[in-house]
């Protein structure tokens, strides 16, 4: 009797034992951080806490900033808007060289410096996009994507009340950021407070058609926008508007690259006739909503 008890004892001990191990190795894998690029794929750390705050944020919207930004938007003229919107843009280009500086990225940086110049004077105060039109480059930088490029992880995401999206690492250079914002050393109380209120009136302005695009498409909004600002983040960070200086090709490679011209009988000829059936792919058509959504606001479709 006593054998069988203690047989029965080690069998359960061992069953216990096993599944024990089991739970943790689950959960470690459940919980693991899968690291694509700067962006931390995993459970959403603080989900209550974002959730509660993006409600906040958008009760806010709702009231106060969306019914201001569309009457702005009918008001005021395109051309005016274009020039306000230009104006602060402008202002942000010499922080965004500085930490085009600080990434080593010199040839941006001298683009950066460039562009300030050409659109504060030609261009007016920025009122006027002369350095586009003669085709210097523009980039947007912050200290956040400084520190992603010195190697910093971003750390979860987090939704900041009365901010919005951010993670960890970017909202702890909010600060820095803000200290680097030349309106704050307007003295004048009143012109200052006006300026970062016209500035907020922009900003909001300029993301009422994709953030309309959300509230039509999206079954959940606050996952909508958290996986589409951590991927565009990533993209910030990865530097995906940067393109570094090329060799020149050499004469046998640049012919070898010229166009081939083929008579359109010759095309045709070898080309045979393909019917395209309509057909409805939900992964296709996710992805263009996707790209609706992170496509640069005032672009046409």
């Amino acid at each position: 009797m006593n054998t069988i008890m203690r047989q029965w004892l080690l069998g359960l001990s061992l069953i216990l034992t096993f599944a024990s191990a089991h739970a943790q190795s689950t959960d470690a894998l459940v919980n693991s951080p899968v690291v694509v690029d700067d962006v931390v794929l995993t459970r959403d750390r603080f989900e209550a806490f974002n959730r509660g705050a993006f409600q906040f944020n958008d009760g806010w919207d709702q009231i106060m900033f969306k019914p201001i930004a569309k009457g702005y938007q009918k008001i005021v003229p395109a051309g005016s808007r274009g020039c306000v919107h230009g104006f602060f843009e402008n202002l942000s280009v010499p922080y965004t060289a500085l930490n085009n500086v600080l990434q080593g990225k010199f040839k941006a940086a001298g683009q950066d410096v460039c562009r300030f110049v050409v659109n504060t004077t030609v261009g007016v105060g920025g009122c006027i996009d002369m350095a586009s039109k003669w085709h210097i480059p523009k980039h947007e930088e912050d200290f956040g994507q400084t520190l992603g490029k010195w190697g910093v992880p971003s750390g979860p995401f987090v939704m900041l009340p009365g901010l919005g999206p951010s993670t960890l690492r970017d909202a702890l250079t909010k600060p820095i950021d803000f200290i680097a914002d030349p309106i704050g050393y307007v003295r004048a109380i009143k012109i200052r407070n006006s300026l970062r209120g016209l500035k907020l009136v922009d900003t909001r302005t300029s993301l009422l058609e994709t953030l309309e695009f959300v509230d039509d498409v999206a079954f959940d909004r606050y996952s909508m926008t958290r996986d589409a600002w951590l991927q565009k983040r990533e993209a910030d960070v990865r530097d995906e508007d940067y393109a570094p200086d090329e060799a020149p090709l050499t004469s046998e490679e640049a012919i070898s690259a010229e166009p081939v011209a083929h008579k359109e009988s010759e095309i045709n000829a070898a080309s045979p006739a393909v019917t395209v059936a309509a057909a409805s792919d939900p992964l296709a058509e996710a992805e263009r909503l996707a790209k609706q959504l992170t496509k640069p606001v005032g672009e046409k479709k």
